[in-house]
């Protein structure tokens, strides 16, 4: 079962790592879809207005990372493959953070 805060590995317009967002109340609901914020390698990027950095020990992956809430996505549940890890309420909390800024919310 997919679960809000794990990191997996997803083919987009790549194949790259993304954190799954949607609420626990919409991941319970038997439907196909999820959103997730994709994250990138580029730590440069951890300075932008709602991103926010993530190590690899927290994630799972081989390098740390930067969520991006800006590059929100709504995607196939199926294409969720290799789970890497669980962000801590707290880092989880961080990219809320981010997506109701370029939201908006």
């Amino acid at each position: 079962m997919v679960t809000r805060g794990s990191v997996y590995w997803i083919d987009l317009d790549r194949r790259r790592p993304c954190v799954v967002v949607s609420s626990p109340e919409v991941l319970g609901v038997d439907v196909w879809q999820t959103h997730v914020v994709p994250l990138t390698s580029n730590t440069d990027r951890a300075g932008l207005a709602g991103n926010v950095s993530l190590e690899s020990t927290v994630t799972g992956l081989p390098m740390d990372s930067v969520a991006v809430p800006l590059a929100l996505e709504l995607v196939d549940r199926g294409w969720l493959v290799d789970r890497t890890g669980q962000l801590p309420p707290a880092l989880l909390d961080a990219i809320d953070g981010g997506v109701r800024s370029v939201l908006g919310l």
